[in-house]
């Protein structure tokens, strides 16, 4: 059994145990709101085989569920926030509260924002598993010429959202292209009929869950190599032995020319000698 709360508390909560429960500000309604932005009969849950419905009463302001706009009979989940004019509802189980009590709902990090169609302006939040279509059993309602009765799912799944098309007669389209199941990244356009939503997520998932086809093969530009210097030749010492045999050959050498030289000098002295003897012998 679910309950019927108020956000701000500013009232105490109500069962929603009647087959037909009505919300609004006149007094013969089963839950009385006294807001001048509710009408006085706004709109009413209807309890059918244990589950709920709501139903807006052709309200002005209209009658919302996590900010998508209710028509005709919306099934209730336990969580689900309720917008009558200005004022908030919450659906609760009681039996689920010690476990959950003051911990706050989860965040998803995924959404989708209307930006085309009768919608647009207005954003969802996904939780889960989300069936669109014309069904009142659907998750979101899309009242269109062209939707089927159940046209397509949304699921979370790893971190990731897919969208998977339920066999409807029209089609489901990502970015201008027909699906029948595809992963989605943030930026990506789904569009149902005339409705065009723009899907808003981690960052990090426009990476992760890219599309082989759309996935690019990224190249590094490449630098010209230099050119290599010219190889130093550099002196071959010589073995020890040729050293040696280099060495005492120099020296041989160096020993020769010291000899020739001295018998060159030996030579010239004598003639010297010889020539002076000859002149002295002359002039006597």
């Amino acid at each position: 059994m679910l309950k019927l709360e108020f956000k701000d508390r500013r009232q105490p909560g109500v069962w929603l145990v009647e087959s037909v429960f009505t919300i609004g500000s006149g007094t013969r309604n089963h839950l009385v709101i006294d807001d001048d932005s509710v009408e006085e009969a706004h709109a009413e849950v209807r309890l059918v085989d244990g589950q709920l419905y709501l139903k807006d009463l052709g309200s002005f302001k209209g009658t919302f569920v996590e900010g998508q706009k209710v028509v005709d009979n919306f099934q209730l989940r336990s969580g689900d926030i309720i917008s009558i004019g200005r004022v908030e509802l919450e659906i609760s189980d009681p039996k689920t509260r010690p476990a959950t009590q003051g911990a706050a709902k989860a965040k998803s990090d995924w959404s989708l924002t209307a930006i085309g169609g009768d919608m647009q302006g207005r954003t969802i939040m996904i939780h889960g598993s989300m069936t669109f279509g014309r069904s009142s059993n659907c998750d979101i309602i899309i009242e269109g010429e062209y939707m089927s009765r159940r046209h397509a799912e949304l699921s979370l799944k790893g971190g990731g959202l897919r969208i998977v098309d339920l066999g409807s007669s029209n089609g489901t389209c990502v970015n201008g292209k027909k699906v029948n199941e595809h992963q989605l990244k943030p930026g990506d356009k789904i569009s149902f009929d005339k409705e065009v939503f723009l899907v808003a997520g981690p960052v990090a998932a426009a990476t992760n869950f890219m599309d082989d086809e759309e996935e690019a093969t990224m190249f590094r530009a490449v630098a010209p190599m230099p050119k290599a210097p010219p190889p130093k030749i550099q002196p071959v010492a010589p073995a020890p032995a040729q050293q040696a045999e280099d060495n005492v050959s120099a020296a041989s050498a160096g020993s020769n020319s010291g000899k020739g030289g001295m018998i060159a000098t030996g030579v010239i002295v004598v003639a010297i000698v010889a020539v002076v003897g000859y002149l002295v012998v002359a002039g006597s």
